[in-house]
């Protein structure tokens, strides 16, 4: 790709940028010169404003000069996963560019490459590659390859050789909006920082597009144009279904104090579910349509695959239906480790169970929890008194009251299918503590409620009785688990 006009354009608005810096910062210090002259009183308290802004520029201008970007993730050495970086190597070789000095292991659906940069990403000093754990455990190696080529194909020699100083550059400027935005004496220099902001943002974000559909070329010319494409997909896919793992799944227990043995198997299963499947078969041909914005970096993912599908098709080379955790070396100990370092600190005091105990566990405790909140001190049978009182609304959600002047059929009609609920969890709840109640995992959707005989037939009807103001049934059944 060659340097396109806009590139240029966002060179010349980067290159200006250190020389507003330095007019800013010079008028600044005249006039803390000027005011000493006058009155060293004076120029005290200005100081006191001119000095944090003063901060502000200069650190932007020592950050625009070079970049070091915080490493997260786990490393991986060339002996460790010699197949990842022979794979890494030779799609660097395809796409013209050299490989990463550095590859990590992040616990992020993405993948990425960073530089160690001087003169504001013009020259580079060294190169990182970052690869999200869930590619791994949700894609063929082809797609990971089409992924992993993209990246690659940022920097490539096909590429504009300002990639660096626009990203950087979109870096150094939000820093110093940012910087006056939380220091109260740079209001008055905001809007003027805002403003170059705002245009240099519109400026590079086309640059940015442009980079990123040429760097879909260099994908589907590595990996081949089906590879590309699905690819695309699949990462939304693998975005959302991680999402509803690490929610439903992963973290049920938390609370409690358990996390799952295995993550990345689990998140597997999940993504092997028929059910789940079907789910994201839908979301797979119908990629989420994000509101357009003139500052976006990366173009709508339907006009990336639409471009890529009207070019020449290009093959998938042999051997890339196999999945991507061949590249692997003891690829589940591997990605188990590198999952677990997405959690918090706290992790590290969680006890470790396998998922049909820690699903029965968080269910039983967040369950126990809710039932609490509702009983508010009362005992069930303070509950079953206030229905045979006909006071239903006592059980009901105190945030959604029934609308004023309601008569009590009326009333009773619009609780019902709160109470019915609020009620079954506490019922819910003092089955489980008896062992008479337990849930069971389920991949295909929320955790199953599996009840003992004879709750299995007869409660539901029981409670419905209660809140009708009969109360015997469920009295009954609920007497040999009383406590």
């Amino acid at each position: 790709m060659k340097n396109s006009p806009r590139a240029l354009l966002a060179v010349l608005l980067l290159a200006g940028f250190p020389v507003l810096v330095l007019a800013v910062a010079g008028s600044l210090i005249w006039l803390e010169i000027a005011a000493f002259r006058h009155s060293p009183f004076t120029a005290e308290r200005l100081a006191f404003l001119v000095g944090p802004v003063l901060y502000v520029l200069f650190a932007a201008l020592v950050t625009y000069e070079r970049s070091r970007d915080d490493v997260d993730g786990v490393p991986v050495t060339p002996e460790e996963q010699p197949q990842l970086w022979a794979a890494v190597r030779e799609l660097a070789r395809e796409v013209g560019t050299r490989p990463p000095d550095e590859i990590y292991l992040l616990p992020q659906v993405n993948a990425g490459v960073t530089e160690e940069t001087h003169w504001a990403g013009l020259r580079v000093r060294r190169r990182r590659m970052f690869i999200g754990a869930q590619l791994f455990a949700g894609l063929r190696i082809s797609q990971l390859r089409a992924i992993l080529g993209h990246e690659l194909g940022h920097y490539s020699n096909r590429h504009t050789r300002f990639a660096g100083a626009t990203y950087r550059g979109r870096q150094t400027i939000g820093r110093v909006v940012n910087g006056l935005r939380s220091s109260g004496s740079g209001r008055l220099l905001r809007p003027v920082f805002t403003a170059y902001a705002a245009v240099y943002y519109r400026v590079s974000a086309r640059v940015s597009q442009e980079q990123e559909l040429a760097a879909d070329i260099a994908s589907a010319r590595a990996a081949g144009t089906t590879a590309a494409t699905t690819a695309l997909r699949e990462t939304e896919v693998l975005d959302a279904a991680w999402w509803v793992f690490l929610e439903n799944y992963a973290t049920v227990a938390w609370s409690s104090g358990y996390l799952p043995k295995q993550l990345a198997g689990g998140y597997q299963l999940l993504l092997a579910d028929e059910t789940r499947a079907e789910e994201m078969a839908s979301l797979r041909e119908n990629p989420p349509s994000r509101p357009a914005s003139k500052y976006d970096s990366h173009p709508p993912i339907s006009e990336r695959i639409a471009l890529l599908e009207a070019a020449p098709a290009i093959p998938v080379p042999p051997g890339g239906e196999r999945p991507a955790t061949d590249l692997l070396r003891n690829g589940s100990e591997l990605l188990e480790a590198v999952l677990a370092t997405g959690f918090t600190e706290d992790a590290a005091s969680k006890k470790k169970l396998d998922w049909a105990s820690l699903v029965d566990i968080g269910m039983r405790d967040s369950t126990q929890a809710e039932a609490l909140r509702i009983r508010r001190s009362r005992s069930v049978d303070e509950l079953l008194d206030l229905l045979d009182a006909g006071r239903i609304e006592d059980l009901a959600d105190p945030e959604n009251p029934a609308p004023a002047g309601a008569g009590l059929r009326a009333k009773r009609e619009f609780y019902r299918h709160s109470v019915h609920n609020r009620l079954s969890i506490v019922v819910h709840a003092r089955l489980a503590k008896a062992d008479a109640a337990h849930w069971e995992l389920s991949w295909s959707g929320p955790a199953k409620l599996v009840l003992a005989e004879p709750y299995a037939t007869e409660l539901d009807p029981a409670v419905g009785a209660a809140i009708d103001g009969d109360t015997a049934a469920l009295r009954a059944l609920l007497a040999p688990v009383h406590s």
